[in-house]
């Protein structure tokens, strides 16, 4: 595998001269009191963008989709439901004929077309429950914690889940917690619910992120800008503003925003091994080795950033270092296809053919996607014959 230089946090289903020193002996207390004030970017860096959509256009349905949605709420059939049900009935049937796409879309264009990622579901969710009068609630949770590595950069997704409360008061008898969704079952690591804001920065920067693919670096520095307007402290987007202005090759710039990032959030894997790529880089070994340092001390069982440090030790030659985070990964998110498979590796190449054929069936036990269930199933069955 290729070296991966950038780390680039996209919600999908699902990712450095001269230097002061980063303010980690802040206490929570005086963090909490303190604002940090992000760096500035000057204007000229970036050419002028396509305008940035508004969260009400996101949100926004057309007429007939907005009648179509009312008709079934409204129906006399569902007079003794909860409002919060009868949405949670028409998105049901909504997501029998769902399709997955990577995209972010805007709510209208969901309903039109039956597909989306996690956080267009989120944006039609919201837009429904805006018409009807509910309150929904978005959690960040994970599912698969990688999903793709394209060129220099490693695509992690932070699934989003929407719920809706169907009783005033948890404390009810009655209380059901409903959610949206198309994983079905149960989410095995669990995330914060977001606020408002963090919604909103969430969703700009996924669409940031797209940009960025498509190579549109001025359109992606309009829609990070926006997200981080949203929550100045939202890490993924403080993390993708770096990774563009080291795009534009504005490494001063890049430096600063890591080190406001750091600031934020110290034990930031993939802002302290993006960081560390930029030292690199610009020869700066010092840094370099204090980056590796404060690396090496961080502690963290977010799979993220687990697989990340899993990579790179593989990467580096230290297999006895990276086999350590794939079995704590394994254990965290025993469904991750990529730890399973490095870890198959090692008991392969180390004759320990047991321990391999038991990780793979564990490993089917967690797995519902036919392709990988397949794939687990083929490997599985040429080790029974070993």
């Amino acid at each position: 595998m290729h070296r991966i230089a950038l780390y680039l946090m996209l919600s999908l289903t699902g990712c450095a001269q001269h230097v002061a020193q980063l303010p980690q002996e802040m206490t929570s207390t005086q963090q909490a009191s303190v604002r940090l004030a992000a760096p500035q970017v000057p204007a000229q860096i970036f050419a002028a963008a396509a305008p940035v959509p508004q969260m009400q256009d996101l949100l926004a349905l057309t007429p007939e989709q907005k009648q179509d949605f009312l008709s079934y709420f409204q129906h006399p059939r569902y007079a003794n439901e909860t409002p919060e049900y009868r949405l949670f009935s028409y998105m049901q049937n909504v997501l029998a004929v769902f399709q997955f796409s990577g995209s972010t879309s805007p709510a209208h264009e969901v309903m039109r077309s039956g597909s989306a990622n996690c956080v267009s579901l989120a944006l039609l969710t919201k837009a429904l429950a805006d018409v009807a009068g509910i309150d929904v609630r978005f959690r960040a949770t994970y599912r698969e914690p990688v999903i793709d590595v394209r060129g220099d950069l490693l695509l992690q997704a932070t699934h989003v889940r929407s719920y809706l409360s169907s009783a005033v008061s948890a404390d009810s008898i009655n209380f059901r917690q409903l959610y949206i969704d198309y994983f079905r079952g149960p989410l095995s690591y669990q995330g914060d619910f977001l606020s408002e804001a963090r919604f909103r920065a969430t969703v700009y920067n996924n669409l940031a992120a797209e940009a960025l693919l498509r190579g549109e670096l001025d359109q992606a520095y309009a829609l990070v800008q926006t997200s981080l307007q949203q929550d100045d402290q939202f890490v993924p987007a403080i993390n993708l503003m770096a990774v563009l202005l080291r795009r534009q090759q504005q490494p001063e710039l890049a430096q600063q925003w890591y080190q406001y990032g750091l600031a934020v959030a110290p034990q930031h894997l993939a802002l302290l091994h993006n960081y560390q790529v930029l030292a690199t880089q610009l020869g700066d070994q010092p840094l370099a080795q204090q980056l590796e340092q404060q690396l090496a001390m961080a502690d963290s069982d977010d799979p993220f950033e687990l697989y990340i440090q899993a990579v790179q030790a593989e990467q580096a030659g230290r297999e006895a270092l990276a086999i350590s985070f794939y079995q704590r990964l394994q254990k965290k998110v025993p469904y991750l296809l990529q730890a399973n498979q490095a870890l198959v590796r090692h008991y392969l190449k180390n004759h320990q053919y047991q321990a391999a054929r038991q990780l793979l069936e564990e490993a089917l036990e967690y797995s519902y996607e036919p392709e990988k269930r397949s794939l687990l199933q083929h490997k599985l069955a040429v080790l029974r014959t070993m």
